[in-house]
């Protein structure tokens, strides 16, 4: 089992998309969603993962997360996840290289 801790970071400008990698587009979907827990799917970058993730206690909570075949990841995404799914693209950065 890992525990993730989330970080979140206020972006005050455009100045992070100079430092940016080439972006990779995420769909994920939500199989289960519960006041303590959720179980989700995303699919991006040619991978797909299932994700478990407990209740939140601070910023850390329990994840549990596998890799799964990217086709059924995909299938889970259009016969099981709520709708509508959500799209994202991310983007790696230094954080040292975009500070004010």
């Amino acid at each position: 089992m890992a525990r993730e801790i989330e970080h979140k970071f206020l972006v005050r400008d455009d100045c992070w998309r100079s430092q940016a990698r080439a972006g990779a587009h995420y769909q994920q979907g939500y199989v289960c969603v519960h006041a303590d827990n959720s179980a989700r799917v995303r699919v991006g970058g040619g991978k797909a993962k299932i994700t478990l993730k407990g209740n939140s206690q601070g910023p850390a909570r329990d994840e549990f997360e596998y890799s799964i075949p990217e086709r059924d990841g995909r299938e889970i995404l259009d016969r099981l996840c709520l709708k509508p799914l959500i799209e994202k693209t991310r983007y790696e950065i230094r954080l040292d290289r975009c500070r004010s």
